[in-house]
């Protein structure tokens, strides 16, 4: 017998984490933080990951953490558990990986290879905290067995290297974990792929992302932020071209590497040199080998093999309109170095306005006299990509979830002739034959 359960996600915009068991084994989809949690007061007696636990951070999972020391939340431990349990990561972004530094030593976590680079990196260059899990490395189309489990990755495209797609399946049970997806990226053709293998493969159940559903609307006007990569990399040369005289900032996410890469080649393109901080510059070289990067002196610079040319703060003020700058919000003090200037956020951190620091940003750059410009563009497809994403699949239940609206999203399915029904949180979902989909327990 085969059941699947909802941990999280299903509301909110990330934090998505799902399990399917069986009778001899668990797989447990993407591990991420919630950013619908709810951080009021807790006991400051609690350690880290109970504290996570006790604000809904992080789903109360049994059998997977080490909860022997818990001052407060009464769950089963790790060390009980009778039966195998396996993590498959989706992709790198937070809230789909956050919470691995919290799993016990020995759990075992699938990555894909690119997925692993990026992690091994961010680790050394501190954005990331190292996880005391067994991870491991799956190839895309090559299936994983866990018990009696199978899960079969699928290469797939969002704005972080490396996502998957997981097709997952039982002796009662066909399930499509989609990860985060998009068809306005460097590689939609990946993602039709997958859908078209899964036409053929007829799943019971696809769950998928419905991000672009939280939001009234949809894109675009000529105003607003591009809604491609390609049209982003052309309103960054339209910017270079308009604006040839003032000293350029730029805050991308230090995870979306082939966007970095983007921008930094068309900004050479257009006559400019490309100045990055050490950290994004490592980041670079892990993909990237055999380019070499300029890097922005500092106290802690160590000079590489992948290092062009080390450029001062003093070089970046005498001479602004040479250079573009890579800023992080961390040190965005250096924008004080300078009278005014442009400063381009790419999707950088802070990630949104939903974070006090974004507005805290924006108010630090005025009073400094900089141009403020948002130049991203989402990582999750449209609401009409979507529904051609489901509608390629047809499986027998479309779930929506990974968003602030899912019940917009099962509508629209609805009247595209999919069937499609909401889940609840925590809800054993048994599946006892395959005409038996959705029973309850």
């Amino acid at each position: 017998m085969t059941q699947y359960r909802f941990w999280s996600g299903l509301h909110t915009i990330g934090g998505n984490i799902m399990e399917v068991q069986t009778d001899q084994a668990r797989v447990i989809c993407d591990f991420g933080l919630s950013v619908g949690g709810d951080t009021g007061q807790v006991d400051e007696t609690l350690s880290e990951l109970e504290f996570l636990l006790a604000t809904n951070q992080l789903p109360s999972i049994p059998y997977l953490y080490e909860t022997e020391s818990f001052k407060k939340i009464k769950l089963a431990s790790v060390n009980e558990s009778t039966f195998k349990t396996t993590l498959f990561i989706s992709h790198l972004h937070l809230d789909h990986m956050g919470g691995l530094q919290y799993l016990p030593e020995g759990t075992v976590v699938y990555l894909s290879e690119e997925a692993y680079r990026l992690y091994d990196v961010l680790i050394r260059v501190g954005e990331e905290n190292p996880s005391k899990a067994d991870i491991r490395l799956f190839d895309f189309d090559t299936a994983v067995q866990v018990g009696d489990i199978t899960v079969t990755p699928k290469w797939s495209d969002h704005d972080s290297v490396g996502c998957s797609a997981f097709f997952i399946e039982t002796n009662e049970l066909k399930l499509i974990h989609s990860g985060d997806v998009r068809l306005n990226g460097e590689h939609p053709e990946r993602i039709i792929k997958w859908a078209n293998d899964a036409k053929v493969w007829s799943p019971d159940v696809l769950l998928l992302e419905g991000t672009s559903f939280s939001f009234d609307g949809e894109k675009k006007q000529a105003s607003e932020e591009p809604v491609s990569e390609k049209e982003l990399l052309q309103k960054w040369g339209e910017l270079l071209q308009d604006d040839p005289d003032s000293i350029i900032l730029y805050n991308p996410y230090i995870r979306n590497v082939e966007r970095i890469k983007s921008i930094a080649e068309e900004t050479e393109l257009y006559g400019r040199k490309m100045v990055f901080e050490s950290a994004y510059a490592e980041v670079l070289h892990a993909f990237y080998p055999e380019k070499k990067w300029r890097i922005l002196e500092s106290d802690q610079i160590e000079v590489k093999e992948y290092v062009q040319e080390i450029v001062t703060l003093q070089d970046l003020t005498q001479h602004p309109s040479h250079y573009v700058l890579q800023n992080s919000y961390k040190n965005k003090e250096t924008v004080t170095y300078f009278n005014k200037g442009i400063y381009v956020h790419s999707n950088g951190e802070p990630l949104g306005d939903y974070d006090k620091r974004y507005a805290e940003l924006v108010n630090f750059l005025d009073m400094h006299h900089y141009s403020f410009i948002q130049m991203g563009t989402s990582g999750h497809a449209t609401k009409e990509d979507l529904l051609i994403i489901a509608k390629i699949v047809s499986a027998k239940q479309t779930i929506p979830w990974h968003s602030f609206k899912p019940v917009a999203f099962q509508q629209r399915l609805i009247a595209n002739g999919l069937a499609s029904f909401i889940p609840e949180i925590n809800t054993n979902y048994l599946v006892k034959q395959k005409t038996e989909i959705g029973v309850t327990e």
